[in-house]
């Protein structure tokens, strides 16, 4: 799965350790008297946290039951509990009528894992590195007897997205169900368009208000979470029937070396480091399937089951699914995604995992993001491998697809597979009493797809290259070439001391990292 393995807490009033965690990778801050970037401490972890971790899990379950339709969950208290609380009745009503009850389990013993992996991430992102942004993007139907129709949808736009000359936005759609490809197709439409509006709105206000960091942490994720849960509002008054289908989304927001990851289903996303000849990867998502802890936990408390597919002979099958308390429906190998009426009301929710990165200098190469018919047959580790030795987007796209198909054959049939590559190219470091850092973009062409040049998509296994240009979101209904352009370093020296700068943060940073 690609996530980051989690532990087992002891028991309350136990002395906690954390010592088998992973150790978290180094922040990286620029040092007020050299303008360097130096490696940030990484924030010891304490006996505290496994308590403050149980509590934050059972709330988020709590907040995402408490955030499904109230015709269903009326009777569901959110009173506050604690983390010894024990399993309780509870029932659930439709239309005033209680029509099942069900036990609610106590919270999982176990940490939160995406509270893990956030932790794990460096936060402060460079602010005297040049950095240059080139991405990539292709589907694939896939083959077998069933695969009629291509389910999976991709986005990709580079520069200007949200009104921000380094803005970039990178989407995955993985639909399922009858109707999959239309909820996938809907969703590409209108989320990156919702997302880049409210983006603009966000960082006018912010520079009205004068606010000193319009790209803190904490004012994009409301705006990036609320994107996924205002397109399935208008998935449903689109008409679209989603009682039975719905879609994956994974989103990512780049800004410069600042990067939010937001994710509903198991569309997963990599960052690749090369480090001592070796690429190293680092999940920025994890899979949202019934049997993680926490999502289990989510669902049994809005009165589903989670357990594998029954056959008529009473053998279970496969892995854990998503089904109503007392019928054989819907049967969902997902806990999160857009649509899927039958599957919400018991659990699943759009309301995405976000996660925050700020991008290492020299360090981190590439981005990655998939469907799964790449991730069901390769490992996060082949994929990295793959990327890295084709070295260009479009190249790169090609050779996971042909190694996903290869070892699909095997099987047979090959599920839907979509694919986007980023590749991140770090110039030059800025002088500390330089002007702000740019981002030196390239000339690019943008995929028009109904009348919106922002959507980069593709048909078949074709694929489309989008880089840095224009800056506005929106434009005619006919491809458009970008303007090229170059920010100055300013007062960042010659050329020779701006060359040995950087190769000298690259050592750095090498030596530094974890």
């Amino acid at each position: 799965m690609g996530c980051l393995q989690s532990k087992d807490c002891p028991a309350s009033g136990d002395q906690a350790t954390a010592s088998n965690v992973n150790a978290p990778v180094p922040a990286w801050e620029s040092s007020p008297a050299t303008g360097t970037l130096q490696a940030k401490p990484a924030e010891s972890t304490n006996a505290a946290d496994a308590t403050a971790v149980e509590l934050e899990e059972m709330q988020e379950a709590r907040d995402s039951v408490g955030n499904l339709p109230s015709s269903v969950h009326g009777s569901v208290s959110s009173s506050s509990d604690t983390a010894q609380q024990r399993p309780s009745s509870r029932g659930v009503q439709f239309g005033g009528v209680e029509v099942q009850s069900f036990e609610v389990p106590p919270p999982p013993a176990e940490e939160h894992s995406h509270f893990l992996l956030q932790k794990s991430l460096p936060q402060i992102p460079a602010s005297n590195v040049e950095l240059e942004t080139r991405a990539s993007g292709l589907k694939h139907i896939g083959f077998g007897p069933l695969k009629k129709e291509n389910q999976d949808e991709y986005f990709c736009q580079v520069g200007g997205f949200g009104g921000q000359k380094d803005g970039c936005c990178y989407c995955i759609f993985d639909g399922h169900g009858n109707y999959g490809r239309d909820a996938a197709q809907f969703c590409r439409q209108e989320l990156p368009v919702w997302f880049d509006q409210e983006l603009r709105k966000h960082y006018s206000k912010a520079a009205a208000e004068g606010i000193k960091d319009p790209n803190a942490k904490e004012l994009i994720e409301p705006i990036i979470s609320d994107a996924f849960v205002e397109t399935e509002r208008r998935l449903h008054q689109a008409g679209i029937n989603v009682s039975s289908s719905g879609t994956t989304a994974s989103v990512v927001f780049q800004n410069r070396s600042s990067v939010w990851v937001a994710a509903a289903g198991d569309s997963r996303v990599l960052c690749l480091a090369h480090v001592d000849s070796q690429w190293k990867v680092q999940p920025l998502t994890l899979d949202h399937r019934p049997s993680r802890r926490t999502e289990k936990y989510r669902v049994e408390a809005a009165g589903g089951r989670v357990e594998p597919k029954r056959l008529p002979s009473g053998k279970t099958v496969g892995e854990p699914r998503l089904w109503l308390a007392h019928l054989p429906s819907p049967g969902l190998l997902l806990s999160r995604s857009i649509g899927d009426d039958m599957a919400t009301s018991v659990g699943c929710t759009a309301r995405p995992e976000i996660t925050f990165m700020a991008l290492r200098p020299f360090l981190d190469q590439y981005l990655v993001m998939a469907s799964d018919g790449v991730w069901d047959v390769l490992s996060n580790d082949t994929v990295a491998q793959l990327v890295g030795d084709a070295g260009e987007p479009e190249a790169a796209c090609q050779a996971v697809l042909e190694a996903a198909l290869l070892e699909w054959e095997e099987r047979l049939a090959a599920d839907n597979i979509s694919i986007i590559v980023v590749q991140l190219l770090w110039g030059d470091v800025l002088a500390s009493n330089g002007s702000a850092g740019g981002l030196r973009s390239a000339v690019g062409s943008f995929h028009s797809h109904q009348g919106r040049r922002m959507l980069a998509s593709s048909s078949g296994g074709a694929s489309g290259l989008v880089r840095a240009g224009t800056g506005d979101s929106l434009g005619e209904d006919h491809p458009r070439l970008g303007s090229a352009g170059s920010m100055s370093s300013g007062s960042s020296g010659t050329a020779a001391v701006a060359a040995a700068a950087a190769a000298t943060q690259a050592a750095a940073l090498q030596r530094h990292l974890v």
